[in-house]
């Protein structure tokens, strides 16, 4: 009986010390300013056009935009009566900038929460760079699967 209890002792104590051994594994990580973010493009002068066009449907009171590589996202705020007709005004603010600019994804969105998200997107690309580009594109591409939902 003690001869099993030391067996068992020394197995355990031989599989601690064959796990201490093993040397740990550096990961790589992201360098600032990688390729990554030398990939993302920003049209800022596309984003301001779009939120003219946009204001030019009847309707829209107010709205953002944010135009990272090929896509373009557009939040209007629709208010009073005019919330009945939601569609019709995507369709008129998407034809509108679909007209600016042929090589963009445009996606148009009506809803509120989704507006809040892109003006925030919009106020950390046009202020201070406080955030790397690449988690405002993570951010992005959140807020455009959000989108087409």
């Amino acid at each position: 009986m003690k001869r099993q209890g030391v067996l068992i002792l020394a197995v355990f104590l031989t599989l601690i010390l064959a796990a201490g051994c093993v040397a740990p594994q550096k990961k790589k990580q992201p360098q600032q300013g990688s390729q990554a973010e030398n990939q993302i493009q920003v049209n800022a002068e596309l984003a301001g056009r779009a939120k003219e066009a946009a204001g030019t449907v009847g309707g829209v009171r107010e709205s953002a935009a944010v135009a990272l590589n090929k896509d373009l996202a557009i939040a209007v705020k629709v208010g009073g009566f005019d919330r009945l007709r939601l569609k019709p005004i995507r369709s008129q603010v998407h034809d509108s900038i679909k007209e600016l600019e042929q090589a963009y994804n445009v996606h148009v969105t009506t809803d509120k929460k989704l507006f809040m998200q892109l003006q925030q997107i919009e106020q950390e690309l046009n202020g201070a760079q406080e955030k790397p580009l690449k988690e405002l594109q993570v951010k992005f591409n959140k807020l455009m699967q959000d989108m087409l939902r």
